[in-house]
């Protein structure tokens, strides 16, 4: 609990800064705040609008249009791939809960990520590098192809909503209206191609640098009852056996003592009785409540901590933008998918009604199967944290 602890308390110091800024702001500069047009401070809340990036992004573009046009037309074949894939997966483990529960296990999980409720408050840092990654280069390259598309962007900007940080672009809406359906369609499909592409980059670089053997497993949380193995420690043996996702759970015989070999040092206690438990049990009676497997780089960095604070935020890169990729394709209001294939339609059918209808029934049946699979994930699991 004790890594916990330091955490909501980081939250409430946050939360307490943010409210005497806030009130710091008003009371200082109100009149500054309604004259200016591109920063909006609201409680909890900060956005920055710059005209600045718009031009970077037209300096990259300039360089190489052709580069540019090509992926853009890559980034929507793939896209459209991306939205297929996403309906096909949500159908087919739809299936599997309701048919073949016996064959339901850990791939079979559909969660939304909610940070304190779905997911664990440690992951919170390194949730954070990978949301900035995502939505920069998401945001990014829907700038780029709309103004390859000649598109006007009225502006860009960055903002930080409580502890989460995020970009966003905005083109004009009378320009963007106004083009041509497949220069619609590519700059839909543009983020979610950016994410598939910085995705599969990250997961090749953590493939090449990290070795592809567990050495040992780190604690994450302790009871702080025992004087054991602490936070952030990292156990490789117990009385001599490698820690890992085999080893975890396999029995093992305690005689005359026990050692517990750490990066810190080794642990060493007396037995009073013998006896033949697994591993995980034996760490459990340590204090030792949440841990996670340590995979080492292939150049050691001196430092377990930094290795596998390195590997933690690579694995939420790649998961988040492999994530956004896939579901931010489905059509379903408020996403790209719903732009990209309403884009498509409405070239196609010009009756408002029928459009609405048509709009209606994607979102509904997208939405449902999202929907379902979360509540079969909880129906089977149980709620857990992540």
């Amino acid at each position: 609990m004790i890594g916990m602890e330091l955490v909501y308390l980081y939250l409430m110091g946050f939360a307490s800064g943010w409210a005497i800024l806030y009130f710091i702001v008003k009371w200082r500069y109100a009149d500054r705040l309604k004259n200016s047009g591109n920063l909006s401070f609201y409680p909890f809340f900060i956005m920055l609008r710059s005209n600045r990036i718009i031009k970077y992004l037209d300096k990259l573009l300039s360089s190489n249009r052709l580069f540019w046009k090509v992926l853009s037309n890559l980034g929507l074949a793939v896209s459209i791939g991306l939205s297929f894939f996403a309906v096909y997966f949500l159908v087919d483990n739809l299936k599997t809960y309701i048919f073949i529960p016996e064959q339901v296990g850990v791939g079979n999980i559909v969660i939304p990520l909610v940070i304190g409720v779905t997911i664990r408050l440690d992951h919170l840092p390194y949730m954070l590098i990978a949301f900035a990654v995502v939505l920069v280069t998401h945001e990014g390259m829907h700038g780029i192809i709309a103004r390859l598309e000649k598109i006007k962007l009225k502006s860009t900007g960055v903002f930080l909503a409580f502890i989460i940080p995020g970009g966003f672009v905005e083109p004009d809406e009378e320009d963007f209206k106004n083009a041509s359906t497949i220069s619609k369609m590519r700059v839909a499909a543009a983020g979610s191609f950016a994410n598939l592409v910085v995705g599969m980059l990250v997961l090749l670089l953590m493939l090449i640098i990290f070795l592809p053997t567990v050495m040992g497993v780190v604690v994450l949380e302790t009871s702080g009852e025992r004087d054991g193995p602490q936070l952030n420690e990292v156990i490789y043996t117990v009385n001599g056996v490698m820690v890992n996702h085999e080893t975890l759970y396999q029995n093992i015989t305690l005689t005359d003592i026990l050692v517990v070999e750490t990066n810190r040092g080794n642990y060493t206690y007396k037995i009073k009785e013998s006896a033949t438990i697994p591993i995980a049990w034996i760490l459990r009676s340590l204090g030792v409540v949440r841990i996670d497997y340590y995979r080492p780089t292939i150049f050691s960095l001196g430092d377990p901590d930094i290795e596998y604070s390195l590997y933690r935020a690579l694995w939420w890169i790649q998961l988040i933008s492999f994530g956004v990729a896939i579901f931010n394709m489905l059509p379903i209001k408020i996403l790209d998918g719903h732009l990209l294939y309403m884009s498509l339609i409405q070239s196609r059918v010009k009756n408002e009604k029928r459009l609405k209808v048509i709009d209606n029934i994607f979102t509904a049946i997208c939405t449902t199967l999202l929907v379902s699979n979360i509540a079969f994930t909880y129906k089977t699991f149980g709620f857990f944290q992540i």
